[in-house]
């Protein structure tokens, strides 16, 4: 059996208990390290998993770890995983992976000159039903793309360090892209403020792809959810998508773990373009929950400082593509207008 590295764990918030309970399943108690500078976040650490360290501060452990798994707010992202990256450590981190594109293409920069995995934790990346979608449209089975559409909101405590573009639409705006192949060549996007924190509470952001491929997300939390979230406690939401090609429509709710396929194209008939229906199954993809996606995604990170593979989710596009996307989005609410994403 192949050996893993020590493990950092920088930060025990809202999803420190999730990435521990992955961590737990792949490396063993004694080889992980959980740094937060709050003693009852040591604390749920050490009573949820005996035997694990915890310190802190992450510049205690560093040093004794191979791998650093970054989990604190996002303005804290680009300081933390420089430093790990020049001693050395591979880096996860969580989305979004900085805060805009200037700190992605630092720490690009620096992860090749050190020659070390980043790894960014873009979920739904991993997440079953969303790898069962890419298969399904890499086979042609809705044809052309045309439309996707997604929708990650609901009734939920508006976090204090970033808004609903870098909390939630990020997650949609990667998985777009990774499901396109294609980063979009401009957007527009709304936001609202109406809690008055400096950070936008609601956002549309609809995105135009070379290929002519159009993607709309929605997300907030001032508007309805459907389901008891998975992840933060009392929350109300939705997180749900739907891919439109020329041959049929996937939707995915990835709350309900319920997927299906609908195969239907439009055709001229006396005049008029008419949807002409073959049929609509459900997928048989998995259902998975934070800790499962979560375990899947850091399997990966292992496989790939193992291996030397580039990940999934790495700088490139995940670091600089999707923040220069954020980087744009922002813009575009601030000045009402269409952006071009610059390279």
């Amino acid at each position: 059996m192949r050996s893993s590295p020590a493990i950092l764990q920088v930060g025990y918030g809202a999803f420190g208990a999730v990435h521990l309970d992955a961590w737990s399943s792949l490396v063993p108690a004694a080889g992980i390290i959980v740094a937060d500078p709050d003693p009852a976040a040591r604390a749920a650490a050490e009573a949820r998993l005996p035997g694990v360290a915890t310190v802190a501060d992450w510049r205690d452990a560093v040093g004794r770890v191979g791998a650093v798994d970054i989990l604190t707010p996002t303005g804290t992202h680009h300081p933390i995983a420089a430093a790990a990256i020049d001693a050395g450590r591979h880096v996860f981190l969580e989305k979004p992976m900085t805060v805009d594109a200037a700190e992605a293409r630092d720490l690009q920069r620096r992860a090749d000159a050190a020659r070390v995995v980043v790894q960014g934790g873009l979920y739904f990346r991993f997440h079953p039903k969303a790898r069962a979608a890419r298969a399904l449209v890499g086979e042609g089975a809705v044809g052309r793309l045309r439309f996707l559409q997604g929708r990650f909101a609901g009734f939920k405590r508006a976090r204090g360090d970033s808004g609903a573009l870098l909390n939630d639409a990020v997650h949609f705006i990667d998985l777009f892209g990774w499901l396109t192949g294609e980063r979009p060549e401009s957007v527009h996007a709304v936001t609202r403020d109406h809690f008055g924190r400096g950070s936008e509470d609601l956002a549309l952001v609809t995105l135009l792809y070379p290929s002519g491929v159009v993607g709309h997300v929605e997300t907030g939390y001032v508007q309805p959810g459907r389901w008891p979230d998975s992840v933060v406690p009392g929350a109300i939401t939705s997180k749900e998508i739907q891919v439109s090609g020329s041959e049929g429509a996937i939707e995915i709710d990835f709350a309900a773990e319920t997927m299906a396929l609908t195969r239907v194209r439009h055709e001229l008939s006396d005049g008029l373009w008419r949807p002409v229906f073959a049929g609509s199954e459900p997928v048989a993809a998995p259902a998975a929950g934070p800790v499962a996606v979560v375990r899947a995604e850091l399997a990966h990170f292992l496989d790939c400082i193992a291996t030397g593979r580039a990940p999934d989710a790495g700088l490139a596009e995940c670091g600089i593509d999707l923040a220069l996307v954020l980087d744009a989005a922002r813009r575009s609410a601030a000045d009402g207008a269409v952006i071009r994403i610059a390279s």
